[in-house]
């Protein structure tokens, strides 16, 4: 069997028709109406695979057991697998630190948190980890994405062109500190805020974005965003996500407020 606890904490490795078998089984669904959108992301190209091969290697795992004429998950494995199956909430995350780009989620239910990324770089496999309670994920998530304490709360957000941030920072690493706070000179006038943008610019420890979703009914609600920090000062983006709408807003954002935002999405 392919899962271990730590501290009473359950890691489970899935191949991904492993993953899509499950799925689909317990209607959490990668095919189906009101479809997870995490198991629909790492399932796809699944759809046509080999649903026996999957529920063999399931039972082989003791995942999975033999109940009446069909199969149902072993009571250990339920209690790992629950969050992942059934989650109402999810958060996807690709992010960059140092020189590693990393991805990965998060199935939240009431209960539980598990997370959830490939397994040594490998495509196919899937490492899915139990992380606790809501409070305590939000906060494992903060560290990871190296959001600091430090942050002032008196600089103001700014609001800048969506498409010219955009090109700004796809420049940002050929640009020096000086041409990027020029450059962000032409679409606002706030030189406190340029000036701690562009510095975070230049010496981010993290940046990358995040999904959040939540099911109501049989329909996911998601919300987007980017974040950038550096040693001093962490930035949350949002952006207008129609093609018609040229709006950005970036708001200095310190760790408790990050902290408390994410625990009210899971939470609501």
């Amino acid at each position: 069997m392919i899962i271990a606890e730590t501290s009473q904490k359950q890691t489970v490795i899935l191949e991904t028709n492993e993953l899509y078998f499950l799925s689909e089984l317990f209607g959490a669904g990668a095919s189906t109406e009101g479809d997870n959108p995490i198991l629909t992301y790492y399932a796809q190209g699944e759809m046509n695979e080999d649903w026996e091969k999957a529920r063999e290697s399931l039972l082989a795992k003791g995942i999975l057991r033999k109940a009446g004429g069909g199969v149902e998950l072993e009571e250990r494995a339920f209690s790992g697998l629950a969050p992942l199956l059934f989650a109402d909430k999810a958060c996807w995350m690709k992010y960059k630190t140092g020189t590693g780009i990393y991805e990965e989620s998060l199935l939240v239910t009431d209960e539980k948190v598990m997370a959830m990324e490939l397994w040594q770089g490998e495509p196919a496999l899937h490492r899915v980890d139990e992380i606790g309670g809501v409070k305590e994920a939000c906060g494992i998530l903060a560290d990871k994405l190296k959001w600091n304490r430090r942050t002032p709360e008196e600089i103001p957000a700014l609001l800048l062109s969506k498409r010219q941030f955009e090109d700004i920072h796809s420049r940002a690493d050929e640009l020096d500190m000086e041409e990027i706070m020029e450059e962000l000179s032409k679409i606002s006038d706030d030189q406190e805020g340029i000036i701690a943008l562009a510095k975070c610019m230049k010496t981010s420890v993290s940046q990358g974005d995040l999904r959040l979703f939540a099911r109501h009914g049989m329909k996911w609600e998601c919300q987007s965003a980017q974040f950038m920090n550096n040693h001093h000062l962490n930035w949350l983006i949002r952006a207008s996500s129609r093609e018609d709408e040229d709006w950005l807003i970036a708001t200095p954002t310190p760790q408790e407020k990050f902290h408390e935002m994410l625990q009210h999405w899971f939470q609501q």
